[in-house]
């Protein structure tokens, strides 16, 4: 009972070490790269509209995102 308790205790001390050393200091110089747009999790602006209109031509309406209307003449 004692070396299972012990081995819990060894396996979370191992489990926690291994989870803080994944912080990271990022150094100034190399804070430039993280800025970039390409880094961006967001989408371009021109791609939701791409996103949208291919959502419009698959789901044989237009709306979805804020606007009236199902494609079925029912406003």
């Amino acid at each position: 009972m004692r070396k299972l308790r012990l081995s819990c205790v060894a396996a979370l001390a191992v489990l926690l070490a291994s989870s803080v050393s994944a912080c990271v200091t990022v150094a100034p110089y190399q804070r430039g790269l993280l800025t970039r747009p390409a880094m961006s999790t967001e989408f371009e602006g021109s791609e939701t509209s791409f996103r949208a209109h291919v959502h419009d031509s698959r789901e044989g309406a237009t709306g979805g995102f804020g606007s009236t209307g199902g494609g079925c003449g029912c406003n």
